[in-house]
């Protein structure tokens, strides 16, 4: 199993699960990987974590992000002062394309810090 990230741009509008374009790692890439969601910009980090449900063809994978947190992102200044993440590729060369690889201690580092899923008050 790897992990990776997939980077988006919030300016440009709203993301989420579904197909994405990648252009490098194509062939490492497999279903059952996990995946990050990295919003870029000032206010960035890792706003949702979940699967890669389809290999790459044509330079598309298809991801499940089973939970999203973007009112809670994981900010980029948590992650660069642990020092499991603080080498990401996503941090050294944030103008990179899609995916930016990441090792399972790294994967683990953005783990750690998701959110925990509200409990509906009715249960």
């Amino acid at each position: 199993m790897a992990f990776w990230l997939l980077q988006h741009n919030p300016a440009r509008g709203a993301c989420g699960s579904g197909d994405w374009a990648v252009r490098r790692y194509r062939e490492l890439i497999t279903a059952g990987d996990g995946i990050g969601l990295w919003l870029s910009g000032r206010d960035g980090g890792v706003a949702a974590v979940g699967t890669i449900t389809g290999i790459p063809r044509d330079g598309v994978i298809t991801v499940n992000f089973a939970r999203s947190f973007p009112g809670h992102a994981i900010r980029r200044d948590v992650l660069r002062a642990d020092a499991r993440f603080r080498d990401a590729l996503v941090l050294r060369m944030p103008g990179g394309s899609n995916p930016f690889p990441l090792t399972p201690v790294q994967w683990q580092a953005i783990v750690e810090r998701v959110p925990p899923t509200e409990r509906d008050p009715a249960s």
